[in-house]
């Protein structure tokens, strides 16, 4: 008890410490303890997210197959797809990094709420429509200043279509969804699927064929995630592994007596709208190949073999001469 003050020491106390008698004691902040403070909005929506999901990146490989295979049987030749890179940006940074004009298709995720979006480059664009029109997809266009014509719309948007049902069949695994398309843009600032500062997962892919290349994203709100977030964490298991390798086998042994269909494309020009009005019976059309070269052989639009034509037991038929 001795060292509890009485009244009186406290009522001196006081009266020191206000006479300038008595100093305060202060204790000696640190350097290390001098750093700035700064405000914390607990209603931020910035928020450190983990971007390695392996349900994601699983899911979005499976969807980029599916979609290389369906862009060569669409177009008739070799497209090769990849996922370029996997980052998360906040939604305002990443329509920095839009070119102008681009294709901007926003659909939803059904049961999944909210809106994402695919992105198709100009470039991408112009040479699939080339393509889809006879062309090579080799030709240069200019891209500033002019918007799309409804033909080049309307065959970009069968590709997003066929893009979102393959996207539907590559997350089947993971979530069922139904991806069901709502609009097009062409200028980013009119596709404000979330506010500015929401964070979104960024899928790139580079699409590649024999004259062009290009680049398509896949833009998917955090916000829309956030309720799978579980099941994009996770991984295969070993267990998952087996059944895998036991499905691939059943799988080959069906190909087996699975029928495909066969295409021996003989060749390919090009001719302008006044020659082709103008071919009359009896015309020669000279095709980009000569004789002698090996025809293509497509299995299901996709290439695989090499031929030369021929007679076989009275039906016109090819001999294959090399494996693609």
């Amino acid at each position: 008890m001795s060292n509890i003050l009485s009244q009186e020491e406290v009522d001196a106390l006081l009266e020191g410490m206000s006479d300038g008698e008595v100093k305060p004691h202060t204790k000696k902040v640190r350097d290390s303890d001098t750093s700035e403070v700064r405000p914390y909005d607990l209603t931020s929506r910035d928020r450190i997210v983990n971007v390695n999901l392996p349900g994601l990146s699983m899911s979005n490989e499976r969807f980029v197959k599916r979609f290389q295979t369906t862009l060569s049987s669409l177009l008739k030749r070799v497209v090769d797809l990849n996922i370029l890179s996997v980052s998360m940006l906040k939604y305002k940074d990443f329509l920095r990094t839009l070119p102008i004009p681009s294709s901007l298709h926003i659909f939803k995720m059904n049961p999944l709420n909210g809106e994402a979006l695919f992105v198709v480059e100009s470039q991408v664009i112009f040479a699939l429509v080339d393509i889809l029109f006879g062309g090579t997809g080799r030709e240069s266009y200019k891209v500033e200043g002019r918007d799309f014509t409804s033909i080049e719309i309307n065959l970009i948007k069968r590709v997003v279509l066929s893009a979102l049902s393959d996207l539907e069949k590559g997350w089947s695994s993971l979530v069922d969804l139904k991806a069901v398309y709502s609009r097009s843009e062409i200028n980013p600032q009119f596709a404000q699927i979330v506010a500015p500062i929401d964070p979104v997962f960024i899928v790139k892919l580079e699409m590649e064929m024999e004259y062009s290349s290009g680049n398509m994203t896949l833009c998917l709100p955090y916000s829309m995630l956030e309720p799978i977030k579980e099941k994009l964490e996770m991984g295969y298991t070993g267990g998952a592994e087996k059944v895998d390798v036991g499905w691939a086998q059943r799988f080959r042994e069906s190909l087996k007596s699975h029928e495909v269909d066969i295409v021996v494309e003989l060749g390919r020009t090009e001719l302008c709208g006044r020659e082709i009005i103008n071919l009359k019976e009896g015309d020669v059309i000279y095709l980009e190949r000569h004789f002698m070269d090996g025809l293509d052989i497509y299995v299901e639009g996709v290439p695989k073999f090499k031929g030369h034509p021929g007679i076989y037991k009275g039906n016109q038929a090819v001999q294959v001469s090399k494996i693609l």
